[in-house]
């Protein structure tokens, strides 16, 4: 990227612990590699938290699946497709026959392959959903004339989807599309700090079976332009009218006296998407007054990610004269919150001046820094700074878990 504010940024993803990408060829192809750092690693398992309590917990009849990212090919002599990559496995038991297996570039199938049995927990009975989440591998050839690989966590050799599938009566489906695209669109606005730059826009694309289908993408205006975030994809009944033809029993529900095919809307995102939208949206800079002593300008870097999916909700400082005493404090400190159910960063014994330790949390994105100090031991005084204003307050001790669990969303912080 040839703007300097997005160089910056994409050095402190990988400076900090987020991300770092790195190109490799295969078959001819261009991908890349992703490496996720602590700070990255929190980030995606908070992700994948609150896409499951959104998509899975908190909704009726919905089943959840795991498997492999190995698939077995039901036509291993059609090799011809460019998404898939063959493997041969075989046993280490002489009788058994080699089988041959793809990388899985899509969770759909396997979701797909699980509605009878799960159909069968609802006693028959619709809407029932399904859910998955697992690595997926990108083996499609990328254009050539694209800018993929010098965009944030695109073009990845391996991703990690989030899929939900919802099977309906066809008097539902109109309803059920209204509803799922504005949960989801309200779900990638909750996390950002600027949701105009969410969009959604709807039209007819043709699916991998030469199906015309209602396809509704939720979109982010990045700096290099608006990339898709989420697919919601109105496939009608298509889908169990060709399991069907293909696995025997009948998929077809009884309702009343009619006899009808599930339809099937699919909602389908990434880790990876999450992270590229949420971690830009985050991201700010502020040019600080150069001192006499320096010749230029500073600029800080702030990442506002949101208290649900920020790597830490606070880290502790600790400074004065009496540092040794003051850290057996912040220890216990630490231990409490992280039993009120906050993420805690406290690093054993940290040199570096407070401004520098405000700076490198600020650029981690963590909400909050206390400061305990010789006046801690002495009054039970604390500082706690905010990230997004810098503003520093004094409070007591006693009052720091319920101040911050407070100003973190106490709702959906403490269960």
């Amino acid at each position: 990227m040839g703007d300097p504010k997005v160089r910056r940024f994409l050095k402190l993803l990988s400076d900090r612990g987020f991300v770092q990408e790195s190109l490799v060829t295969i078959n001819g192809m261009e991908k890349k590699l992703f490496r996720f750092g602590p700070q990255g690693t929190l980030l995606r398992k908070n992700i994948i938290k609150e896409w499951w309590d959104a998509v899975v917990s908190h909704q009726v009849n919905t089943f959840c699946l795991e498997s492999s990212p190995l698939m077995i090919k039901t036509n291993p002599q059609n090799t011809s497709s460019s998404t898939e990559s063959s493997v041969r496995l075989v046993s280490l038991d002489s009788s058994s026959n080699p089988v041959d297996c793809a990388l899985r570039a899509s969770l759909s199938k396997e979701c797909l392959e699980a509605y009878l049995s799960s159909l069968q927990m609802t006693s028959g009975q619709l809407p029932l959903s399904l859910a998955s989440t697992g690595q997926c591998f990108n083996l499609k050839t990328e254009d050539k004339s694209s800018d993929n690989n010098s965009k944030l966590l695109n073009n990845g050799l391996c991703e990690t989807h989030l899929l939900s599938q919802h099977y309906l009566p066809p008097v539902n489906v109109a309803q059920a599309v209204e509803f799922w695209t504005r949960k989801r669109l309200s779900w990638w606005k909750k996390f950002s700090t600027n949701p105009s730059k969410i969009c959604s826009s709807t039209s007819s694309v043709t699916n991998g079976n030469k199906t015309s289908i209602s396809r509704t993408i939720i979109g982010y205006s990045f700096p290099w332009g608006i990339e898709p975030l989420e697919t919601i994809d109105n496939h009608g009944n298509s889908p169990l009218l060709d399991l069907e033809s293909k696995s025997g029993p009948s998929p077809q529900v009884r309702h009343d006296k009619a006899v009808f095919h599930a339809h099937l809307l699919e909602c389908q995102t990434s880790v990876e998407s999450c992270m590229a939208a949420f971690l830009t949206d985050s991201y700010r800079e502020k040019t600080v007054k150069a001192t006499s002593s320096e010749k230029k300008q500073d600029i800080k870097k702030v990442l506002q990610l949101h208290p649900l999916l920020c790597p830490y909700h606070v880290a502790l400082s600790v400074t004065g004269s009496k540092k040794k005493e003051v850290f057996i404090l912040s220890q216990h400190v630490a231990k409490e919150l992280r039993e009120g159910n906050l993420s805690v960063l406290h690093l054993p014994r940290n040199s570096d001046s407070m401004e520098s330790q405000y700076r490198r949390n600020d650029e981690l994105g963590v909400p909050y820094t206390v400061v305990l100090s010789d006046q801690t031991l002495e009054s039970g005084v604390i500082i706690i700074r905010s990230r997004d204003t810098s503003l520093k307050q004094q409070h007591h001790i006693k009052d720091l878990q319920s101040i911050l669990l407070t100003n973190l969303h106490p709702t959906e912080l403490v269960k």
